[in-house]
């Protein structure tokens, strides 16, 4: 383990190639959380082994960006993606339940107010929204932006209150693919906004532990994800979609391998996650820190509480506002992180 940590703390400091990017608005934008992936993990075996992986680092990405910093488990985290906020604090959406809701809750019920997300800006401007899941518990965002509990929607041509056009459910992560797939064929000329959350790598870590050893069982999730991930690349690049589609691909927390578990807040393996942005452009990898020197500072291995005083790590709560911002969109009501919008993913400012 610490020679990976090592080695991921060289790959944050090594020099780069200038890659060839291109400023541009999307039409479409898939936000993808992979549940539980450690940030070494994408440096524990050749990038041959997880091929995909590498092709959606030939972008912007950093190794080094952060979970929430007071809650390092799947759904406060999802929701902070989600709604650009913390968990905590008078402005968090407060969100800290992990399991299923209860009967008759929502996002809204528990904070006392309600609670914007990416989905109602993107759907209140025209956009089509869509949430695939690889676990029950989302529902909670299908029901908290539905046609009873969204908020109205007041931005031009009245879209209604349902926020979320789609939710999916489904364990089977390439029957979920399967469904994200025909969809993206579909209507190729309707804009668009996915949320698509990959289970498995979570699923096997609690089960045999966030082994990051070639041929452990959560590395071979890993794997399992790139072949996914794979198939979503191809039918883009194989399509007009490659140069209208963005992809921001993130996680909620990592985890450890001897506890099978990752809410130990205090525990850089499961606070230190990915984060990677896909927009179609050819290059070398080019670290966010770098691109965002005046904005975000690299943490090195701290938490960063959410008191720091000095600049913000890029973190997986930034997911939302950056999608909103590559499809041309403002922030989500509300949202403390990345509300700016100012993290850049291009050479020139955009």
């Amino acid at each position: 383990m610490i020679p990976l940590l090592f080695a991921l703390t060289a790959q944050l400091t090594a020099p780069r190639e200038e890659p060839v990017l291109t400023r541009r608005t999307f039409e479409n934008a898939i936000v993808i959380s992979v549940d539980g992936l450690r940030s070494d993990a994408l440096i524990a075996i050749s990038a041959k082994a997880l091929p995909a992986f590498a092709r959606l680092r030939r972008g912007a990405s950093t190794l080094n960006a952060r979970t929430d910093p007071d809650w390092t488990i799947t759904l406060p985290n999802h929701t902070a993606m989600i709604t650009g906020r913390f968990v905590e604090g008078d402005a968090g959406h407060a969100w800290t339940k992990n399991d299923d809701a209860d009967a008759g809750e929502t996002l809204e019920s528990v904070k006392g107010s309600y609670v914007a997300g990416l989905f109602d800006v993107a759907h209140d401007r025209g956009f089509e929204t869509q949430l695939y899941a690889g676990k029950s518990k989302f529902s909670i965002y299908d029901v908290s932006w539905n046609a009873e509990h969204g908020a109205p929607d007041v931005t031009g041509e009245d879209d209604g209150r349902d926020k979320l056009d789609r939710f999916v459910f489904e364990l089977d992560t390439t029957k979920m693919v399967d469904g994200l797939l025909e969809s993206l064929a579909r209507e190729q000329s309707q804009r668009r906004l996915y949320f698509v959350h990959f289970a498995v790598t979570d699923l096997t870590g609690h089960a045999y532990g966030w082994d990051v050893s070639p041929n452990s069982r959560y590395m071979k999730a890993v794997q399992a994800v790139d072949v996914e991930l794979a198939r979503l690349l191809d039918a883009l690049e194989s399509s007009k979609l490659r140069d209208t589609t963005a992809i921001v691909l993130t996680a909620d927390h990592g985890g450890g391998a001897p506890f099978k578990s990752h809410d130990q807040k205090h525990m850089w393996v499961n606070y230190i996650i990915p984060f990677i942005v896909w927009t179609g452009a050819s290059g070398e990898p080019r670290d966010l820190y770098e691109l965002n020197s005046s904005t975000r500072a690299d943490p090195g291995l701290s938490r960063r509480p959410r008191d720091f005083a000095g600049l913000a790590p890029v973190r997986n709560g930034d997911a939302g506002n950056l999608a909103l911002h590559l499809l041309g969109l403002s922030p989500v009501p509300g949202s403390t992180i990345g509300n700016a919008q100012d993290l850049r993913v291009f050479d020139s400012a955009h």
